[in-house]
Parts: C-alpha cells; sequence; structure tokens
C-alpha cells in the first residue's frame, strides 16, 4: 500500500480541505458585508451631500466638483451592485460552508479506521465521497484565497510543521493577501469621508 492511499493522507486531505472552505466562506461572507455596507455608506454620503445642498450648507456645497462627485458616487453604487449581484458572495459562502460541513461528518467517518489495519472497500468508498462532495459543490478557482489554505495549515501543527520565520512570512502572506482583497472597501470609505469633509468644512487638497 502507497503512503498517498492510507487513511492518514485521506484524512490529512479531508481535514485540510475542509479547514480551507470554512476560511473561504467565512472570507466571502465579509466581502458580501463589505459590499453591502459600502453602497450603504455611499448612498448615505448622497443624501447628506442632496440636504447640504438644499439647506446650503458647507463651505464647498456650490463647487461645481460637488455636481461630478454625486454623478461618480451614483457611478460607484450601481457598479458595486452590479459586482455583488454577479459574483454572488452569500451564496457562495453557503456552499462552501455546506461543503466544509460535509467534509467534516466524512473526517469523523474515517477517523476510527486510523492506525488500524487497511481496508481497501472501506478506503475506496470513503476516497470517492471525498471527491463526490467536492464535485457536488464545484467552485470557480476565483473564490478561492492562497490566504484561506495558510490558514488552514496553522491550524494543523500535527500535519504542517510551520515554526519561526516560516511562520512570520505565513501570518504576514496572509495579512497581505486579505489587505490587497478588501483594499477596494477601504479606498472608497476613506474617499468619501475625505470628499464630505472637503464640501463641509471647505479643506484644500494639496
Amino acid at each position: 500500500m502507497k503512503k498517498e492511499d492510507s487513511f492518514d493522507n485521506l484524512y490529512k486531505k479531508i481535514d485540510s480541505t475542509s479547514k480551507t472552505r470554512f476560511n473561504a466562506s467565512d472570507r466571502l461572507r465579509l466581502h458580501s458585508k463589505c459590499s453591502t455596507y459600502t453602497i450603504v455608506v455611499i448612498s448615505l454620503g448622497l443624501i447628506l451631500i442632496s440636504l447640504m445642498q438644499a439647506y446650503g450648507l458647507g463651505k464647498n456645497i456650490n463647487n461645481d466638483l460637488v455636481t461630478l462627485i454625486q454623478i461618480f458616487s451614483t457611478i460607484a453604487v450601481l457598479v458595486y451592485s452590479l459586482l455583488i449581484d454577479r459574483n454572488d458572495y452569500s451564496n457562495l459562502a453557503e456552499k462552501m460552508y455546506s461543503c466544509a460541513t460535509q467534509l467534516g461528518e466524512l473526517k469523523q467517518k474515517i477517523y476510527p479506521y486510523l492506525n488500524q489495519p487497511h481496508n481497501q472497500d472501506a478506503y475506496d468508498l470513503f476516497r470517492d465521497s471525498y471527491y463526490s462532495i467536492l464535485k457536488l459543490f464545484e467552485t470557480h478557482s476565483k473564490n478561492y484565497s492562497s490566504s484561506d489554505h495558510i490558514r488552514a495549515r496553522l491550524v494543523m501543527p500535527e500535519n504542517y510543521n510551520i515554526n519561526g520565520l516560516k511562520w512570520w512570512y505565513s501570518k504576514f502572506d496572509i495579512y497581505s493577501t486579505l489587505l490587497l482583497e478588501f483594499l477596494s472597501y477601504i479606498l472608497v470609505i476613506t474617499t468619501l469621508v475625505l470628499v464630505l469633509y472637503w464640501v463641509w468644512f471647505g479643506w484644500s487638497f494639496p
């Protein structure tokens, strides 16, 4: 029997995949929330600017750039709405979670076979079940992030020896990847805050 055909290896593979998909589910849920909150914040910003125009509030409220800002903000709301509909983060997160849950159940069924005499029939059954679950919840590769797998490996010290500089590098990789992935939300909200400050207080951009 080859090592890669052992119950230990199959258990490790399922455990890693399950944890990775749980992490992907959390990340996609956060995407869904951030997208929705970004639309809400931009919409509230547009309403606030409209009210400021109605009551003549703000030092730069009559500036020609305000109209341009309103048009751009409206387009931004439309774009984020289309992105939410296209990416369907919430539904994908549910699929990832369901897949991870079923893999977790399969993992528990395999556990009694660890450190026992090899049972080829049982192994073939569990292996086929594993691939069937993956096919059932098949998703596009764009929905995956390297941070999901790295996070899974960090909580599996019994299978992955990640210590010292390698541990710090893994942590840096996770946070830098997530930062780049969610940077657009931060930039949009920050820009909106600066714009509202400029409209209200008349702060001059350098």
